[in-house]
């Protein structure tokens, strides 16, 4: 367990990504199990029912409302409770994304509740503040069958007393190790000094600040807390297997080629610094074939997989209709891979040899505008510094070759690496696809949200027959729900009180049968 002092401190506040209702139970054991205090954590009132609510609260939980829109006085009212429980010295844990992620990958923060701890952090003069990022990741998920009915479409299931008595024979089940990360530790007043720096001497005081300023800061404090868990987010040997199985072009890939692409997505992992299951490695270099094994039977076990014993080794094939099962554990991960995947689908995109640099940053930009909303970009640098560091790292580890200002994908097995990395995004292209197809049901009038959603998705299966798309977990409602930002943000649709518009900058089929280029350029 990693050691945190607190002896300078009188208060903690522990920030969790919230991708399974027993994640909120997990940290509070593990704290007690090594004699600290449990946290106080904030729940949303729908897990207030009898008797697990009676039960949460004498655990440590208290309910607050999941929604404050066009309600003035009870954020006070949580504003007050919350700088007392601080000022008392209470360690707190909330969930920065508000509602499970069904996908793996972060959900977009939440700001009111940090909102509401910035407002109290910066009203207790003297009361040092600090967040304490925490990434809780396990074997196998254990709300896999709703998570995969919603995703497809299905209605949230709200939760409930028969939930309770399920959960209860869950926690008899075997579902693999579980694994617990600490961030660095955020400092709200060494924070705050930073966003003075950043203001570049236009603000000195926080009580000077604009709500505009305010809303930038929370928003900026959000996303280095989700960046500071993605980075000590653990490889998991279901993550690795996972991301080997998926990223693989063909059909069926036998147990040598998994192995080898376990190996070669380790090495690249370790460039980073990632967090590996210690399981994972004999010594420094070997992977663990049991290892690899154990979680390979994890997935026959749930299904997701099937081995066909028709040669000297198994061949190992995804069920269809689980693929979006199996993509969760590749999502816990993807956030390593996807400066090098953005690179990877923008420079394969050409038969050319060589692609200007220049040319390149600007596909790769506008590519991470696109997925602004999918995914969580580094907050301590610009696009282009970014693009740079990845750039050379992807030519020191000999994936690209540079040369006079232009850059070429290396051949051979590097070049099958880059191969890997692009697939990885291919899913949310056709997603994105999809929606952008689902824009033209706008064009014949106003829709509520929910009702393009099933029209969208129905849309999607008739694609995904006719071999317009090739993946079965590109028909995700919840990778519409981010691509419906996306087609918000280039005004192609517009949103008043959950109902669809025509955006205005779009006004005819053609007009988004153009766009269509752009993102089916990018398919493997």
């Amino acid at each position: 367990m990693t050691q945190i002092t607190l002896t300078d401190s009188r208060f903690v506040l522990i920030q969790l990504l919230k991708q399974s209702l027993l994640k909120g139970l997990v940290l509070s054991d593990m704290l007690y199990g090594n004699a600290l205090m449990a946290p106080l954590i904030a729940a949303g009132d729908n897990l207030s029912f009898w008797p697990i609510g009676i039960l949460l609260r004498r655990g440590g939980a208290f309910f607050i409302r999941r929604s404050f829109h066009d309600d003035a006085l009870y954020p006070a009212l949580v504003e007050a409770y919350m700088r007392k429980l601080i000022a008392e010295g209470f360690t707190v844990e909330f969930f920065l994304e508000g509602g499970r992620s069904r996908i793996g990958k972060p959900l977009p923060p939440k700001y009111g509740l940090l909102s509401i701890v910035f407002d109290s952090a910066t009203k207790l003069r003297g009361t040092k503040v600090k967040l304490v990022p925490i990434s809780i990741g396990y074997e196998r998920i254990i709300e896999e069958r709703s998570f995969v009915h919603e995703l497809g479409g299905g209605d949230k299931q709200s939760e409930n007393v028969g939930d309770l008595i399920k959960s209860s024979s869950i926690l008899r089940s075997k579902w693999g190790r579980l694994y617990v990360q600490f961030g660095e530790i955020i400092d709200f007043d060494e924070f705050r000094e930073e966003t003075f720096r950043r203001s570049g001497g236009g603000l000195s005081n926080i009580d000077d600040m604009t709500a505009e300023q305010k809303k930038n800061a929370v928003r900026a404090l959000a996303h280095k807390v989700m960046y500071s868990i993605n980075e000590v987010t653990v490889v998991t040997p279901a993550a690795l297997v996972a991301m080997a199985l998926l990223s693989h072009q063909k059909r069926g890939m036998t147990r040598a080629s998994l192995l080898s692409a376990c190996e070669d997505l380790l090495a690249t992992l370790d460039t980073m610094d990632a967090r590996i299951a210690h399981q994972l490695r004999i010594g420094e270099d070997r992977i663990r074939e049991d290892t690899i094994d154990e979680a390979l039977h994890l997935f026959l076990d749930a299904r997701l997989i099937i081995a066909h014993d028709t040669g000297p080794e198994p061949i190992y094939t995804i069920h269809s209709e689980r693929r979006i099962a199996l993509e969760y554990y590749q999502n816990t991960i993807i956030h390593f891979f996807v400066p090098r995947a953005l690179i990877s689908a923008a420079l394969l995109v050409d038969l050319e040899e060589w692609v200007d640099i220049a040319r390149l940053n600007d596909r790769v930009q506008q590519l991470s505008r696109v997925f602004k909303h999918e995914f969580m970009y580094r907050t301590d640098a610009t696009f282009d510094e970014i693009f740079q560091d990845t750039l050379r790292e992807m030519a020191r580890d000999g994936e690209v070759e540079l040369r006079d200002g232009s850059a070429q994908a290396t051949e051979g097995a590097m070049r099958q690496r880059l191969e890997r990395y692009a697939v990885m995004l291919q899913t949310f292209f056709e997603s994105y696809l999809l929606a952008l197809r689902g824009a033209e049901i706008v064009l014949d009038g106003p829709i509520p949200k929910k009702d393009w959603y099933k029209r969208t998705l129905a849309l999607g299966q008739q694609m995904y027959l006719a071999g317009e798309i090739e993946r079965r977990e590109s028909l995700s409602k919840l990778k519409l729900e981010t691509a419906l930002k996306a087609l918000q943000d280039y005004r192609l649709i517009q949103m008043n009180d959950e109902i669809l518009e025509r955006g205005d900058g779009v006004e005819s089929v053609a007009d988004l049968h153009a766009l269509e280029p752009k993102l089916t350029g990018f398919l493997r």
